[in-house]
């Protein structure tokens, strides 16, 4: 995985802090699990098709709370 490109394209896809995007790819790298909220399902799905391109392992999953909104 791409720690740099991984951090940064939360920043810039998905407005993320740098602060907030390195600690997620900390928390990657060791193991842990992430869940990153998008404002729309197909912002959501870039994300995660670009992430998945450079290493990381990622779904997109909608929650019944946005589903039903």
């Amino acid at each position: 995985m791409q720690k740099v490109s991984l951090t940064k394209l939360q920043t810039v896809l998905l407005g993320l802090s740098l602060k907030e995007s390195k600690e997620n790819v900390d928390r990657l790298l060791d193991g842990e699990e992430v869940v990153i909220s998008a404002d729309t399902l197909e912002q959501a799905q870039k994300f995660t098709e670009q992430a998945q391109r450079i290493g990381a392992e990622c779904q997109t999953e909608v929650s019944s709370t946005a589903a039903s909104a």
